[in-house]
């Protein structure tokens, strides 16, 4: 078996407090190349040719992410996610929250991967010392080295795969559409339910001293 990338993204934020659900979505693939086939296919469409930014579900029309999501549901892609209920609170978005949660999905992806995998993130910090830091947390919860990179979206396309996904099952989890989230139904292999406070407990659960009190 070849490595695995997995592209992670995530829809809705943590300090807005209009934002009562976050997702964070994981899109595997054995042929990374392929995501990129499939952007370049949706942008070169009549429409979209002037397109040429990013593709993501909450700025995209209808036909687009249908377009989208219809072909990756045809690849051969597996998806995790988890949603997190932020119960009504504005969350701080540190490394370390972030973390948290990344770990509480990347634990299901290497359940099932082990250490054949590469993660790459849509780039969520923009400082270089809050990355690090990230990264460290992250591998510390998850006790093992892994190969992680974090990019622009804007300049590798491929994680907006992720994002689309991520926003197909916000959607349906805030009630607006269960349309696309339908396409890509089928290819979802873990969805994991927590609330932020599970969160809390499980990190503390896993090391009393990783963290200080959130």
């Amino acid at each position: 078996m070849g490595k695995t990338t997995i592209f992670v993204d995530e829809s809705g934020t943590l300090p807005d407090p209009k934002d009562t659900v976050i997702v964070i979505a994981a899109v595997g693939t054995g042929n990374p190349a392929r995501f990129k086939t499939i952007i370049k296919e949706i942008q070169k469409r009549k429409k979209l040719r002037k397109q040429t930014g990013e593709l993501k579900f909450y700025t995209s029309g209808e036909k687009t992410k249908m377009l989208l999501l219809k072909k990756v549901a045809k690849e051969q892609v597996v998806i995790f996610v988890l949603i997190v209920d932020k119960m009504g609170r504005k969350i701080k978005d540190t490394p370390e929250h972030f973390a948290i949660l990344c770990w509480l999905l990347l634990i299901d992806v290497i359940g099932i991967y082990k250490d054949n995998i590469e993660v790459v993130f849509d780039r969520h910090f923009s400082q270089k010392s809050d990355i690090e830091q990230f990264n460290q947390q992250l591998q510390q919860l998850l006790n093992k080295k892994l190969r992680v990179e974090h990019v622009d979206s804007k300049k590798d396309k491929r994680v907006n795969i992720a994002d689309m996904a991520a926003g197909a099952v916000l959607a349906k989890e805030t009630g607006k559409s269960n349309q696309f989230y339908k396409l890509i139904e089928r290819q979802i292999i873990s969805e994991k339910r927590i609330n932020w406070a599970e969160a809390k407990r499980s990190i503390f659960a896993e090391n009393k001293n990783l963290l200080e009190p959130v």
